[in-house]
């Protein structure tokens, strides 16, 4: 009998654990959670961040380097619109040459080429067709 009573215990502790409801789940942690896939980061995407930061260093006291804004420099124009007051295609020589303007607060840059290709890719992916 006594065989009995433990089995209708368990049988019993059993039943009772699978008619319980569910265990509420842990308290989140204030901490950030570890990402599960992979972050995909590409060359191209390296460049324009260089490129970005280039401009941001050696451009910004004058002209507007990014996507909107107004130039620091009445006189310099927001790098979004290089396409419409100079050719574009010319920008990478005219800077590897150190001349890409005759205007006199222009000072002339001399990038590496690492920089340079990094300018040139940020420069051509903020480029406007019209008035912003």
């Amino acid at each position: 009998m006594r065989k009995h009573v433990g089995l209708r215990l368990a049988l019993t502790a059993l039943a009772l654990t699978a008619c319980s409801p569910p265990a509420e789940a842990p308290p989140q942690s204030d901490r950030p959670q570890a990402r599960t896939e992979p972050v995909i980061s590409t060359e191209d995407d390296e460049r324009i961040g260089r490129g970005e930061a280039v401009a941001e260093a050696a451009c910004a006291t004058c002209h507007a380097i990014g996507a909107e804004g107004d130039s620091p420099h009445a006189d310099a124009p927001p790098f979004r619109r290089l396409n419409q007051v100079t050719e574009f295609a010319t920008v990478k020589a005219r800077l590897a040459a150190g001349n890409i303007t005759q205007h006199p607060d222009m000072p002339n840059w001399q990038f590496e080429q690492i920089d340079l290709d990094a300018l040139v890719a940020y420069l051509e992916t903020i480029q406007t067709t019209g008035a912003d």
